[in-house]
């Protein structure tokens, strides 16, 4: 009887590890953080003024987060927040006297130009160019469900810039629901973050950062499911239509002008 009894510990410690938690395919956040969906944006506004027929020009830069919804054979398409894409007008500077670039950067601090394609103030979403990125980059996938109350997400950003090459970071949040044209977001966020990619547990994108609360910077705001998923593939379906008719007029790329 003892011998039967060793005999059946020792099976059931060999198969114990197959049931526990170690035995299963359970995947941690670096292998579903969509990392290399990131990019990095810089906004440089010139001012230039001139006074008594002496001219000056100042830059004034932004930082902001975006990430790659499509790659191409010629660039990537990205997404960041409308306000983002916006320049705002200055009633003391005209706008003729106002010029702007945009510089995105891959994870590993690649620069590229960008530009801006169209943006929707109503939502907070802007679609871009970026001309060239087409190596070490990685299209996030769009969930098949929207995000419910409770909801585990992740989102990477560079909030104040916070950024350097293979660095970026990762934050953990829940989703709380949608309170009229926006989703709610109990996640961590500051400027910088604006633009930056929402993702569930299987690292597929449900939100963006477009908005946090001054006095309680963990509550953000961010684009609805529904708005950012028909924004991304109604803009995607024509930009690509746009390209194939001027491929086959021969006519300038605008994307990359």
């Amino acid at each position: 009887m003892f011998k039967k009894i060793t005999q059946l510990f020792l099976i059931l410690s060999f198969m114990f590890p197959l049931f526990s938690c170690s035995g299963t395919n359970k995947h941690t956040v670096s292998d579903i953080a969509p990392r290399e969906s990131f990019v990095f944006l810089r906004k440089v506004l010139t001012v230039h003024k001139c006074e008594n027929n002496l001219c000056t020009s100042v830059d004034l830069k932004h930082s902001a987060s975006g990430y790659v919804v499509k790659t191409i054979d010629d660039g990537s398409f990205a997404i960041t927040a409308a306000h983002v894409c916006k320049n705002e007008k200055s009633p003391t500077v005209k706008p003729e006297n106002v010029t702007s670039k945009y510089l995105a950067y891959r994870l590993d601090g690649e620069e590229y130009k960008a530009s801006v394609l169209e943006y929707d103030m109503k939502i907070d979403a802007c679609i871009i160019f970026i001309a060239d990125l087409t190596e070490n980059v990685e299209a996030v996938r769009i969930s098949r469900r929207a995000p419910k109350p409770g909801d585990k997400v992740y989102n990477i950003a560079a909030p104040v810039g916070i950024y350097k090459p293979n660095i970026v970071p990762i934050l953990e949040g829940r989703y709380n629901g949608e309170d009229e044209n926006v989703a709610l977001y109990t996640l961590p966020a500051a400027p910088g973050s604006s633009g930056s990619m929402i993702v569930n547990e299987g690292g597929q994108l449900v939100g963006m950062v477009h908005s946090v609360f001054t006095r309680f910077h963990v509550m953000t705001l961010s684009t609805r499911y529904e708005d950012l998923k028909h924004f991304i593939k109604y803009n995607l379906k024509k930009y690509m239509a746009y390209k194939e008719v001027m491929r086959i007029l021969n006519l300038k790329d605008i994307f990359n002008s």
